[in-house]
């Protein structure tokens, strides 16, 4: 036997043992050691990389990828600010020397390439290989409106794109063309024979429901004017689509879309049900309300329910709705559950911009008494005392300063992150190129606020601010139009050629103002969401006056990206008829 060491400690087996924490001690040096080697290899990694990125930048010869974004961490890369500050990330990840520049950056594994510079974007907007970006509608629908798993698996086969021909090597099914017959029925609804009268339908009951309002000719005190928009014209643009019997049905339909909307920013976050479940709880009431609507309009619909207009109809609401009932439930994976996810993308997507955008169209005039003096004699003007339902919806278009105010609204205060993919070939975008299989992401937050291109006539209307006339052009008045002279596209025509008389245009500016997307992209309910703004001034400075009470809008950023921003306080005012 071994004597026993009388130096030794005397280990009890019972008793905790401090042996963990002297190992930790003797070894800090080493970790210390180990930890330094890290950071540095980090710091060296960080120093390529920005070094790299100026070179990229440096460089303007020939076609390369855009520069890669420096990072400290390179899996993780820049993951943190792009979910947490996205407005002040891309503002600075897209500006190199004052200028907008195209990038690479990292989130968590994936690269995107984020594409700002006007040139790019004038090209990208243009090539026909982009497709609708999958993994993205995939993520969106799952995240924000809530599709299971079965029906996101039918999106991530359909490889087919968009257009009516499928992509080259395709093998998708036709009932299986999510991507091709999602964006088919939208165009026949929001650019073809029916929007003229889902535009119709908007006004009619718009005008119906502003009469009913228990509003005299003594001033009415109203506490918020966003709720005032979203319970009034919300309702009227949802049933001129959606159709009657969903409303009736579900009595607290259009509340519940609206704190759906105020969740949004959440669910974009991916933020988890335990954590905060409201936005979830929000999301599955809107879609519960549609799967019970669904089984009454199939209980109660005939073709002999559509209305003269060959469009709408008092279950189904539009041939829209028709259309996507017919080919989702076609497609492998498809049932209620599903289709109510994709419905609530389009009842979000109908009212989630439209209204808001409205709202602060009709806000700006009645805070600007020469400005609504302006739009009520143009009115008159043009239309006299010809009842407004009398009006056609595509007149009013035609009138350049309320064209001007909803593309300054737009301008101003619209966020939207339009992504696209290239599935089957590299694609050349001038100084730039974009690899098979890449995904690009345009944002116009970035460009709408550029103040080196838009016209502030020598600062006197900065960039930040509202400016009525920002997009209309004056004849003999070179300073005048949206674009400074420095940045003028010469090879425009000139507005004026034939009549000399102020005029409304966006021509040009494709790669730079861009509130609906742009290219294959770009959204088909721009038409109409226009027609709806125009027409709400229209009615709202025609038949009421409103005061706006004292109040600074703010406006945060915590929905930067997806849209409008809802104002922090609400918007107290009062209204009343006009006699």
């Amino acid at each position: 036997m071994t004597p026993l060491d009388s130096t030794a400690p005397v280990v009890h087996p019972l008793k905790k043992q401090p042996v963990l924490w002297y190992i930790q001690i003797e070894d800090l040096p080493k970790v210390l050691v180990v930890g330094l080697i890290i950071a540095l290899a980090f710091v060296f990694n960080y120093s390529i990389s920005v070094f790299m990125y100026h070179r990229q930048h440096l460089r303007t010869n020939e076609q390369q990828l855009p520069p890669r974004y420096p990072t400290l961490i390179p899996w993780l890369g820049s993951a943190i600010p792009f979910l947490l500050d996205n407005a002040n990330f891309l503002k600075t990840a897209t500006s190199y020397a004052g200028n907008l520049t195209s990038v690479r950056v990292t989130v968590a594994g994936q690269e995107f390439y984020l594409l700002e510079d006007r040139d790019t974007v004038r090209k990208l907007w243009k090539i026909q290989l982009l497709s609708s970006p999958i993994p993205f509608y995939v993520h969106v629908l799952k995240h924000f409106f809530g599709m299971h798993d079965r029906a996101l698996a039918t999106y991530r086969a359909d490889d087919s794109g968009a257009f009516s021909k499928p992509f080259i090597n395709s093998n998708v099914l036709e009932r299986n063309r999510v991507d091709h017959f999602t964006h088919q029925g939208f165009k026949k609804a929001f650019t073809g024979p029916a929007l003229a009268p889902t535009a119709q339908r908007f006004m009619q009951d718009l005008a119906r429901r502003c009469e009913g309002l228990k509003i005299s000719n003594e001033w009415t005190e109203m506490p918020d004017m966003v709720k005032f928009f979203r319970a009034v014209h919300g309702a009227a643009l949802l049933q001129a689509i959606f159709g009657p019997s969903l409303l009736q049905i579900n009595p607290s339909f259009v509340e519940d879309v609206w704190k759906f909307d105020d969740s949004i920013p959440w669910l974009a976050r991916v933020v988890p049900f335990f954590i905060n479940p409201e936005p979830h709880r929000a999301r599955n009431r809107v879609r519960d309300q549609l799967k019970k609507w669904y089984q009454y309009a199939r209980e109660h619909f005939t073709e002999d329910c559509v209305y003269e207009d060959g469009d709408g109809d008092p279950y189904w609401g539009s041939e829209l709705i028709r259309h996507q009932q017919k080919k989702y439930l076609q497609a492998d994976n498809y049932d209620d559950d599903a289709l109510a996810s994709a419905d609530l993308a389009l009842v979000w997507g109908t009212v989630g911009n439209a209204i808001p955008t409205t709202m602060l169209s009709v806000y700006h005039v009645f805070k600007d008494p020469a400005l609504l003096k302006r739009v009520r004699e143009g009115l008159e003007v043009d239309f006299g005392q010809t009842a407004l339902l009398n009006i056609d919806s595509a007149e009013l278009i035609k009138n350049p300063l309320l064209s001007s105010i909803q593309a300054e609204v737009l301008r101003l205060y619209v966020t939207v992150c339009v992504m696209v993919k290239s599935p089957h070939a590299d694609i050349s975008l001038g100084r730039w190129w974009m690899p098979k299989g890449a995904t690009a992401l345009v944002n116009s937050g970035m460009t709408h606020m550029d103040d080196s291109y838009w016209n502030t006539r020598d600062g006197l209307h900065p960039v930040r601010s509202f400016w009525a006339d920002r997009f209309v052009t004056y004849p003999h008045d070179n300073s005048s139009g949206p674009v400074q002279l420095a940045a003028r596209d010469r090879n425009l025509p000139d507005p004026h050629s034939n009549d000399g008389k102020p005029s409304f245009s966006v021509q040009g500016l494709e790669a730079s103002w861009m509130p609906y997307g742009g290219g294959n992209a770009i959204c088909p309910g721009r038409f109409l969401a226009k027609r709806v703004t125009l027409f709400t001034l229209a009615l709202m400075t025609r038949e009421f006056d409103i005061e706006v009470h004292p109040h600074t809008l703010d406006l945060g950023s915590w929905k930067f990206g997806l849209g409008v921003e809802k104002p922090k306080k609400p918007i107290a005012f009062r209204i009343r008829r006009r006699m």
